[in-house]
């Protein structure tokens, strides 16, 4: 399996029992309520070594919230960096060997939503 799915099934299992998260889609969801999250893009690049096939994943994590203020959609990224943080295990053939924050924020609200993100960098070795 590539290395990404395994990085996107990995984070779709830390997410989907996020307390107050009432979803975790792979693209914008046609009939979702807010608060959701979306999963990607990604970008996969090489992370092999002369002993094993390694990937580093990089990854977005969106969540999506349709209230006025930024709160609760603080709230929601700090429990979803939590769990992203401590993603390990095997998913899809490809261990988890080490979690990357590059960076988290919430942007503007427009037209009645606002995003806030998750931005990763997941390194991963092939089983």
């Amino acid at each position: 399996m590539s290395a990404s799915l395994a990085v996107q099934t990995a984070v779709v299992a830390a997410l989907a029992d996020l307390p107050g998260l009432n979803g975790v889609f792979d693209g914008p969801p046609a009939d979702a309520s807010a608060p959701y999250a979306v999963i990607g893009p990604d970008q996969v690049s090489d992370w092999s070594s002369k002993t094993g096939i390694g990937h580093a994943v990089r990854v977005l994590v969106t969540i999506w919230d349709d209230r006025a203020g930024a709160a609760r959609l603080r709230g929601l990224l700090g429990a979803a960096e939590g769990r992203l943080r401590a993603l390990n295990g095997v998913h899809a053939g490809q261990r988890i060997v080490v979690v990357q924050l590059l960076r988290t924020g919430v942007a503007a609200a427009e037209a009645g939503w606002r995003p806030g993100s998750i931005e990763l960098r997941v390194f991963t070795e092939q089983v």
